[in-house]
């Protein structure tokens, strides 16, 4: 069965969503941030097991007040790239596969998302969900990749373009899921229609 090892930070005001809150506040941001992880957990907590990789260190009891009844696990890795790899090794080391990572930015990640990547996954060795600012909201693969983790610009419109060259280095075959909007920015905001919470 597909494990989804969802990425998600402790929502402290301040300390998530910092481009959305200069524009509307830190708590405004925070509680749409809290909103969002809630329910993507929820929705692919429906279909296949979850485990949280959150961060810091000492937000477990937070995270589960927050996301509820899931596995929980400290994110390790002094970057992104370092994070997921060390997600992904223990999930497989564990014997799971494939494994799925996810974040709590994008709201359209649901249920349906997570079929459909599980689907590609039958018959590609990657499957990657880009997002409309040049990064990617899913991540899904049958076994270890880290070449995939290395030397990569995170954070930067550049990820994805880095991330497909990597497969395409390695041949590895790939599937690509539809593009979806993470919530960073007002303008998001505004182009997901997200209103109050």
């Amino acid at each position: 069965m597909t494990m989804v090892a969802l990425f998600a930070k402790a929502p402290r005001v301040g300390r998530v969503k910092t481009r959305l809150a200069a524009d509307i506040g830190p708590v405004a941001a925070t509680a749409l941030y809290r909103r969002i992880g809630r329910q993507v957990a929820g929705a692919v907590a429906s279909v296949c097991p979850v485990t949280v990789w959150y961060d810091p260190a000492g937000a477990e009891r937070e995270m589960r007040v927050w996301l509820g009844d899931h596995s929980y696990r400290l994110q390790g890795g002094r970057d992104l790239g370092g994070r997921l790899r060390a997600a992904f090794d223990a999930h497989f080391a564990a014997g799971d596969a494939p494994v799925v990572a996810i974040g709590t930015d994008c709201p359209a990640v649901d249920a349906a998302v997570i079929g459909e990547a599980e689907e590609r996954l039958r018959s590609a060795d990657v499957v990657i969900g880009p997002s409309a600012d040049g990064g990617y909201y899913l991540l899904g693969m049958n076994e270890p990749h880290p070449c995939l983790f290395v030397d990569v610009p995170w954070s930067t419109p550049d990820v994805l373009g880095i991330t497909a060259k990597r497969c395409r280095e390695h041949d590895l075959s790939v599937e690509v899921l539809r593009t979806l909007r993470d919530l960073d920015t007002v303008e998001d905001l505004e182009a997901l229609g997200l209103g109050p919470t």
